[in-house]
């Protein structure tokens, strides 16, 4: 019996396919890898630390801390109403768009009484700029009615 049958015959592979194997793996480990970093950038663009953002809003809004308190304030009350609202419908995610709109109206209504006219046109140009994807934002697909 020549080497080559021995090694098949004693590990039941030739090395090719043990190389064909571990390449396969190693393959499968760099897009894993490569598919979780991108997922975590997305998740980061999208929300990431409110803290930052407040921040954020603080320097490009020219914000006073008792400003960012109350946005704080009205950002968690919104997050409240929104939540139970979510459970209202399901608690899958689902809720009504049009109450959604409701809802971002009169979290806006609230948040222009705290700010000057010039800070809130610039808060509205932020917001529009994250729903885009700009910073802090996350690209968003065209809806299909």
């Amino acid at each position: 019996m020549c080497l080559k049958s021995v090694n098949k015959l004693i590990f039941g592979f030739s090395k090719n396919l043990v190389m064909k194997r571990i390449l396969i793996v190693c393959i499968t480990m760099i897009f894993v890898c490569a598919m979780s970093m991108s997922a975590q950038d997305r998740q980061g663009r999208r929300g990431g630390n409110p803290e930052q953002r407040y921040e954020q809003m603080k320097k490009e809004l020219g914000l006073e801390d008792a400003q960012v308190d109350s946005l704080k304030a009205i950002d968690t009350q919104f997050r409240a109403e929104f939540q139970k609202a979510r459970e209202q419908n399901g608690g899958n995610g689902g809720f009504n768009p049009e109450e959604m709109q409701k809802m971002n109206e009169k979290r806006n209504e609230r948040v222009k009484t705290i700010l000057t006219d010039e800070q809130y046109t610039k808060y509205l140009e932020l917001q529009q700029s994250q729903r885009r994807g700009g910073p802090g934002g996350g690209q968003r697909p065209p809806r299909q009615n």
